[in-house]
């Protein structure tokens, strides 16, 4: 089977969005870390850019995955 170019265009999109939207959740609570919440705003502010990665990463990886259905 042959995949074409927009066979996982649904899937590609909401990863990034999911990606920019924890980027996004990320500096906000990492400016908070700075000005009100010290501890409390790096401790989301870190896991939510690390869990970024792999949707950003997926959602500009050339290749789509398939899952086997």
């Amino acid at each position: 089977m042959i995949m074409g170019a927009l066979d996982c265009f649904g899937d590609k999109v909401m990863s990034f969005f999911i990606g920019v939207i924890l980027v996004i959740i990320g500096v906000i609570f990492f400016i908070v870390s700075f000005t009100v919440l010290p501890i409390f705003g790096l401790i989301i502010a870190i896991p939510a850019f690390i869990a970024a990665i792999p949707f950003l990463r997926n959602a500009f990886r050339a290749a789509c995955e398939y899952y086997g259905w």
